[in-house]
């Protein structure tokens, strides 16, 4: 929210909506694979459960990977676009 208003506003905020999306996500997902490990020993007894608990935490840890590399894209992308802007400010002081 406040993320939203200094990147609209043309702050100098490091880091865009979509990459601070990700990392929200992230975090939420991960926090959501260590829950699992409880969850998976309370279903020790019961099979069905069990696979069903396995199979969240293996589709939120496919999720976290894809996220992660997504999110790897978009900081190349704008450290790439950083520093072509430097240097262009950088070339035009000269």
């Amino acid at each position: 929210m406040a993320n939203q208003n200094a990147s609209n506003q043309g702050g100098n905020f490091p880091l865009d909506n979509l990459c601070y999306d990700l990392i929200t996500i992230i975090h939420e997902k991960s926090k959501a694979l260590e829950a699992y490990d409880k969850y998976l020993k309370d279903a020790q007894n019961d099979n069905e459960l069990r696979q069903l608990f396995e199979q969240v935490r293996q589709q939120d840890t496919q999720q976290v990977q894809q996220l992660q590399q997504h999110l790897g894209r978009l900081l190349g992308e704008q450290s790439g676009s950083a520093s072509s802007q430097s240097a262009g400010q950088n070339r035009s002081g000269s």
